[in-house]
C-alpha cells in the first residue's frame, strides 16, 4: 500500500511539474513524524531530552548526504524525492531558524503521534521523550508561521503549495503496545487517531490548502 501511493503521489507531482494545463507547485508545507523529519528533532532545545541525539551521528546521513543531517536514515526521505521531482529546495525544518521558507518549511517531528502528549499521558501511557510534537503541536507552529509565509506572496498563496500530511498513527500505537496493552485495547483508540487526523486536514483546508 505505501509503495502504490508512493508512486501515485510521484505520477501527481510529475503532471504538476511537467505542466499539463496545470500550476506548477511553488513550496511543499509537511507534517508528519520520522518518515518526514528533516531535522527539526535533533534541533529540538528540550531540557527533556536525553543525552545526544543518534540522528546527529554517522550512519544516519552517510550514503547521500556524507554527513548526519537529522534524518533517521541513512540517505533521503520520501519527502526529499517529492521536492527533488517538483525542481523544488529539499525542505527546510521548522525549527533551523534562520532559513528560508518560501519554498517550503517542515513541520514533522521524529516520534510524532496524532493524540497529544496530555491526552497519550492520562491514559497511563509512557511517551519517550514526553514533548509536545503532536500533529496538533505542528499545526499551532504552522499557524504561527503563516503570517510571514503569506506575507508579500498571492492571495492564492497556499493553493500552489503541496501540502504533505503523514505520516501519522504508528507512534500511538507504538506508544500503546510499549505499555503492555492489547492489539485489542490498542484498537478501542483507532477512531481517535483517525479523527485527530482528519480534523487536521480539515484545519489545513480552513487556511487554504487544496
Amino acid at each position: 500500500h505505501a509503495a502504490l501511493l508512493l508512486l501515485f503521489i510521484l505520477s501527481c507531482s510529475r503532471v504538476a511539474y511537467s505542466g499539463g494545463g496545470r500550476s506548477r507547485f511553488t513550496s511543499i508545507i509537511s507534517f508528519g513524524d520520522s518518515y518526514a523529519d528533516t531535522g527539526n528533532l535533533v534541533r529540538w532545545a528540550d531540557p527533556v531530552l536525553p543525552g545526544p541525539n543518534p540522528f546527529n551521528n554517522l550512519p544516519y546521513g552517510e550514503t547521500f548526504f556524507g554527513y548526519p543531517t537529522g534524518r533517521a536514515t541513512d540517505g533521503r526521505l520520501v519527502l526529499d524525492f517529492i521536492a527533488q521531482a517538483l525542481g523544488l529546495p529539499l525542505v527546510p525544518p521548522y525549527l533551523a531558524k534562520g532559513s528560508n521558507f518560501s519554498a517550503g518549511v517542515n513541520f514533522a517531528v521524529a516520534g510524532a503521534p496524532a493524540l497529544n502528549l496530555t491526552y497519550l499521558q492520562g491514559q497511563n501511557l509512557t511517551v519517550e521523550p514526553p514533548i509536545n510534537r503532536s500533529l496538533h503541536d505542528q499545526l499551532d507552529w504552522f499557524q504561527k508561521l503563516k503570517p510571514s509565509l503569506c506575507k508579500g506572496k498571492g492571495a492564492d498563496f497556499f493553493g500552489s503549495s503541496l501540502f504533505v500530511m503523514g505520516e501519522f498513527g504508528g507512534n500511538d500505537y507504538n506508544f500503546l503496545m510499549s505499555c503492555n496493552r492489547t492489539v485489542e485495547q490498542a484498537r478501542v483508540y483507532a477512531p481517535q487517531i483517525v479523527d485527530s487526523i482528519s480534523r487536521g486536514v480539515e484545519i489545513l483546508i480552513q487556511h487554504g490548502a487544496k
